[in-house]
């Protein structure tokens, strides 16, 4: 599929997408969820990987990508309807809903809802996000909400082309040519020319806050709690370690608790993947659409509750 050179469509609303048809038409479609100030070609070297055998929409979330015009409503529920809007927009009547990071929340809100038919998401696939969030931090106070948007700020740029490849292949020097450019292209979009010189981000600084406030009011627990579909969680874990006891920080306390959450939840699988880092659908885009097509051709729920992968074979 010649998937990245097509321009985007918009929706009714506004809302940015690539519809990518795949060969069979009975497959439920693939939804994919971008996190915060990426944009939809983000999944490109996961729809890669996926091939024709599925079709593929993904989306440039409100206030991402050629989405930015649509009106600032950034909370979670708006931003799942955005996405819900569409999908009945396309007439999809099934669909895989697989979200990454801040893009999980909006997948899980999304699966959980009671605004959704129950026939129109079958799966869900939950990728290092959306079973914990900022505001799990806020819970557990080891932050004040200043102190944890002030950790959360990202720096502003502009940033020169080195420093881009530096922040997105420094620590992957074992991936090949190929590889390589398929990361920086998949990137490219979430940045713009800078009057400066260099490259500041797409959503811009401004809009990157206004979203991040709406990502702290949203805590995950309720949906999890009522979430019926069958689900795969990935967490990554990057480089192996069989404990995390040394460093038991508030964002680590808040991951650590997705085990406790869903422990007893026979709908949800929950995956560590050791080795694995936070943007792992750039680096493992192969593993990832492993994942994603088992969702997609499940007919059971989950069987393993908890399970680990090292990415050093087959799918655990």
């Amino acid at each position: 599929m010649n998937y990245a050179s097509a321009p985007p469509a918009v929706s009714a609303s506004g809302l940015a997408f690539r519809y990518a048809q795949g060969s069979d038409p009975t497959l439920p479609a693939i939804i994919l969820l971008h996190g915060l100030s990426q944009q939809s070609d983000f999944w490109v070297p996961v729809i890669d990987a996926l091939g024709s055998r599925y079709s593929t929409v993904s989306i440039d979330l409100r206030g991402h990508g050629e989405s930015r015009e649509m009106s600032p409503d950034y909370r979670i529920a708006r931003v799942a309807q955005d996405c819900i809007d569409l999908m009945g927009e396309l007439s999809i009547n099934h669909a895989c809903v697989v979200g990454h990071s801040w893009g999980a929340s909006v997948a899980l809100k999304i699966a959980a809802q009671e605004l959704v038919n129950p026939l129109r998401v079958d799966s869900c696939v939950l990728i290092d996000g959306g079973a914990f969030t900022p505001a799990n931090m806020l819970e557990v106070g080891s932050l004040t909400r200043n102190e944890l948007t002030k950790a959360l700020t990202p720096p502003l740029g502009p940033f020169t082309e080195e420093e881009l490849k530096d922040h997105y292949l420094g620590e992957h020097s074992s991936l090949l040519a190929d590889q390589q450019r398929s990361v920086m292209s998949a990137i490219g979009r979430s940045y713009v020319s800078s009057p400066q010189g260099g490259w500041v981000t797409t959503i811009g600084f401004d809009r990157h806050m206004a979203v991040l406030e709406a990502f702290l009011d949203y805590s995950p627990d309720a949906d999890l709690d009522s979430l019926t579909v069958p689900t795969w969680i990935l967490m990554a874990r990057g480089p192996f370690t069989p404990s995390e006891t040394g460093s038991m920080d508030g964002w680590a306390r808040a991951r650590n608790q997705v085990d406790e959450k869903v422990r007893n939840k026979l709908n949800i699988a929950l995956q560590h993947w050791y080795g694995a880092v936070h943007d792992v659908p750039l680096y493992w885009p192969h593993q990832v659409s492993q994942l994603i097509s088992h969702a997609v051709s499940s007919t059971q729920l989950p069987s393993i509750s908890i399970s680990d992968y090292s990415g050093k074979s087959g799918m655990a």
